[in-house]
């Protein structure tokens, strides 16, 4: 069972939430938090894909709820060792949700290591937290035209809605990946809302309805 994500003293809030949501009508079945994204990619010396970074920078509504118990800073930001509580916190409810991270190679899926945290801060200026934590493949794999590698990153019961910026959203950051590209295909939600059956938003095919919202990535490296 998922619950989203919140600050530690609201897991039990939590877990309520995630009941209501799992009953929710098709009228009132939508996300209820929204997070813009970026993906960094790291190769190892062989070219292969090693693991995926990614970073989620929260509505100012949850991020107002996820700092609310931390007391500010001078300059009315959050100490640094508040903010990657909230991320240890969230990598420890998302593990058995793989980090709503799917990753394919030639379509079979590819297994993680355990996250870990890279850094969190907290933007004054526009009210939103961000949290980065990198997830490292079990083995690491590659992308190839004949045989290449799929990742979305998405909620499956789609309370929480997790988007691409549109500007640079997947970067390739480091080790070697000279002849490496990447596609994104996002999909269109509009169409998705009104052609998808009631059946869809309402009992257990709801916990699924996150993945028709999913952007797909494909990488392919050549050479």
């Amino acid at each position: 069972m998922r619950f989203p994500l919140f600050s530690a003293k609201a897991r039990c809030l939590g877990i309520a939430l995630f009941l209501w949501s799992a009953s929710l009508t098709p009228a009132s079945a939508h996300p209820h938090v929204w997070i813009d994204m970026t993906t960094d990619l790291a190769f190892n010396d062989q070219k292969q894909l090693a693991a995926l970074t990614v970073t989620w920078t929260f509505d100012e509504f949850y991020s107002a709820f996820a700092v609310e118990d931390f007391k500010k800073t001078p300059d009315g930001g959050y100490a640094t060792s508040d903010l990657e509580k909230l991320v240890d916190v969230n990598l420890v409810n998302l593990k058995d949700w793989n980090y709503f991270t799917e990753v394919t190679a030639n379509g079979k899926p590819v297994k993680f290591l355990t996250a870990k945290s890279a850094g969190a801060t907290y933007d004054k200026k526009l009210g939103r937290f961000t949290m980065i934590f990198t997830v490292p493949l079990a083995t690491p794999v590659a992308a190839t035209s004949a045989a290449p590698v799929q990742f979305r990153i998405y909620d499956p019961s789609f309370y929480i809605a997790i988007d691409y910026v549109k500007t640079d959203p997947i970067r390739m950051v480091s080790g070697v990946h000279d002849g490496c590209t990447t596609t994104l295909k996002i999909p269109n939600a509009e169409k998705i809302w009104t052609s998808l059956p009631e059946s869809a938003f309402t009992g257990t095919k709801n916990a699924g309805l996150g993945k028709n919202f999913a952007s797909t990535a494909t990488l392919i490296c050549k050479g």
